[in-house]
């Protein structure tokens, strides 16, 4: 008698036997989304950049990871690091000088940035320059800088810069003398010690509060880049522009991922992530002075005033940059236990030097030649095999 299985037992079969063929089969990977809390508006450069993160990002990896923005939605600035931390989001834009004593090594590299006033080249592209050298020696020369963000359980990636700072001011600052008994709005502590250093007082504001400031008088000039033009509505207020004073860039933020989330990824995934990352800072860094130079123009056609400082005002503000790198070392070794301090700001001259020489001399029409650079000369060296792992 042959050995036949009941009908019922073969029913039974059919579809499990459908199901052990269908597992042999590849499917096609589900895709994985990303949440990005900006912290900026709405059609700002931050947002416009993340956009250009977000479709370079589903480009390289086909899909296989995509990403929703949240602008000026999920977390604001004040709550970004501890969201990343916590996994509220999955990357955010985190501003390191709002958390001082989390991302010290970060800060005091961001301090560094009026190392910019000591060199003539690179002439509207400072950001571009600053931007590249953060990058590189956060990422490749300072593995305390990485320890920092991992223990706020986050990994680092660059975020870009602002055009350089300048004196937007209701009244003309020229001299030395000028300075003298002045108000500046000021946002951060190299600016508030430069202000000192000539005789006038530091003020903090948010960025909301400067044209109030400015228009009641309670400050006569805001240290800030000429985008602030346009994105603050300064232009309207502001009757005197400085040029070329007291220098440097905004760079202190960084595009945080959050670590659970980079540890999941697949090392090439990692890689394209990095590769979108450089998109995102070139285009952020791009937009800003762009924006920068079309404010400027904007503000000079309605009839603002454009100053050069005299001499005397340059190379008091250039002494006062070489003396004040020894006072960074000095505040943050003492106030927050950065160890080699004057080391590492020794490693990051050369580095901001570099820069500036690459800036001067390289052929860029656009932000895609600037993504380009950012990735051959920093993003693509990282190795992800063990970035964010150790």
């Amino acid at each position: 008698m042959p050995n036949v299985a009941p009908k019922w037992f073969r029913n039974y079969l059919l579809p499990a036997g459908v199901a052990a063929a269908l597992s042999s089969v590849i499917l096609p990977a589900q895709a994985t989304e990303l949440g990005y809390a900006l912290g900026f508006p709405p059609n700002s450069a931050a947002d416009d950049a993340a956009k250009t993160f977000a479709s370079k990002l589903a480009e390289v990896t086909d899909g296989e990871i995509t990403v929703r923005n949240y602008a000026m939605s999920l977390l604001n600035l004040a709550e970004m690091s501890d969201g990343i931390r916590d996994g509220i989001a999955d990357i955010g834009n985190v501003l390191t000088p709002y958390f001082p004593r989390q991302y010290p090594h970060a800060n005091m590299a961001a301090e560094l940035t009026m190392l910019l006033a000591l060199d003539s080249r690179a002439v509207g592209r400072q950001g571009m320059a600053y931007s590249g050298a953060m990058g590189e020696f956060l990422l490749l020369h300072c593995d305390d800088c990485s320890r920092d963000f991992i223990q706020q359980q986050q990994i680092y990636l660059p975020m870009g810069a602002t055009p350089e700072y300048q004196l937007l001011c209701t009244q003309p600052i020229v001299t030395p003398d000028d300075l003298k008994g002045k108000r500046l709005r000021v946002a951060g502590a190299q600016w508030s010690r430069w202000a000192s250093h000539f005789g006038a007082t530091g003020v903090s504001l948010s960025g909301n509060e400067v044209y109030e400031a400015l228009d009641q008088g309670v400050v006569d000039c805001t240290v800030q880049s000429n985008p602030e033009l346009g994105n603050f509505g300064l232009k309207d207020v502001v009757t005197d522009i400085t040029t070329g004073l007291p220098g440097g860039v905004f760079s202190a933020g960084s595009m945080s991922v959050n670590l659970a989330v980079w540890q999941g990824l697949s090392t090439d995934n990692r890689s394209h992530l990095l590769k979108a990352a450089s998109h995102l800072m070139a285009d952020m860094t791009w937009r800003y002075q762009t924006y920068g130079d079309r404010d400027f123009e904007e503000a000079r056609d309605s009839g603002v005033n454009i100053h050069q400082p005299s001499d005397a005002l340059t190379q008091a503000s250039r002494a006062f940059v070489e003396e004040d790198i020894e006072r960074i070392a000095e505040n943050y070794s003492s106030q927050y236990g950065v160890t080699n301090a004057s080391e590492k700001i020794e490693i990051m001259r050369p580095i901001v030097e570099k820069w500036i020489r690459l800036m001067d001399s390289a052929e860029l029409e656009n932000a895609e030649d600037l993504a380009d650079l950012y990735w051959q000369e920093v993003l693509s060296k990282v190795d992800v095999a063990t970035y964010g792992l150790q």
